[in-house]
């Protein structure tokens, strides 16, 4: 059982979540119709996860998920919004959100993402997250700063771009693959994995984890792509999984989905 939050400025919205949530065996400790009150009533209950509506009065849910997490940035997020909202869903995932739900929620989605997000939360081994710091301190030593962080996700003419970067690592993936999991929602999927020139190569245990999420969105029916200008990471990839990197491009433009 989790302790959660309700953001969502509509009252039968907030009332449906709470009820399907308390079925499934969660507490809902708080409500919030805002980005305010959902700040305040996150630093008082501290709850083990948070379901955010986008839009909203007084602050929208993107503007509370900075807030919440600039505080608390080992907060669970978790956005709601409508398929026409996806732009706005990874400007939040990009601030610190963990997973989405497309509207209509069913009972099944949202038990789902939430067990899924607390899930990767509660099996985070010191381990791995040894590994991500290791993998951070080998790109900075190669020479590279990045000023960046170490991935992003947009969407530009419905094309999701997974963009990597130097220092990115275990935890990082994680919340890719959760945003990948959350793609799989949308028809037609058509994605870019663009490893940025900041990257040469990538550590040993990572490559194996895009070729993962690569699988899930061809087996759903979608497009797969993946963009990068390092030789050395092109081999990488190939190695990782002929079939999947047979065709590397060296420019997003060369690109057509």
């Amino acid at each position: 059982m989790a302790n959660l939050l309700i953001v969502d400025d509509s009252i039968l919205m907030r009332r449906n979540l709470r009820m399907m949530l308390t079925e499934a065996g969660h507490n809902v400790v708080a409500e919030a119709a805002n980005g305010i009150e959902a700040y305040k009533e996150y630093a008082k209950h501290q709850p083990d996860l948070v379901t955010m509506d986008i839009t909203m009065p007084v602050m929208n849910g993107i503007e509370a998920v900075k807030k919440i997490i600039a505080t608390y940035p080992e907060a669970n997020v978790i956005m709601i919004s409508a398929l026409d909202q996806k732009s706005m869903v990874f400007e939040a995932i990009q601030n610190g959100a963990k997973h989405y739900i497309l509207k209509p929620i069913t009972v099944e989605k949202i038990v789902e993402t939430i067990n899924e997000v607390l899930h990767v939360q509660a099996t985070a081994s010191p381990a791995a997250v040894t590994s991500g710091a290791e993998s951070a301190t080998a790109h900075s030593a190669s020479g590279k700063e990045c000023g960046m962080p170490p991935f992003a996700i947009e969407n530009k003419n419905g094309i999701f771009i997974v963009t990597a970067r130097c220092g990115i690592g275990s935890a990082e993936l994680d919340s890719i693959g959760m945003a990948v999991q959350g793609f799989l929602f949308v028809k037609p999927l058509k994605v870019i994995f663009h490893f940025h020139d900041s990257l040469e190569q990538l550590p040993p245990e990572l490559p194996s984890r895009f070729a993962q999420y690569m699988s899930s969105i061809v087996q759903a029916g979608g497009i797969a792509k993946a963009v990068t200008g390092s030789r050395l990471l092109t081999q990488q990839l190939k190695e990782t999984d002929a079939e999947l990197f047979a065709k590397v491009y060296t420019d997003i433009s060369q690109i057509i989905v």
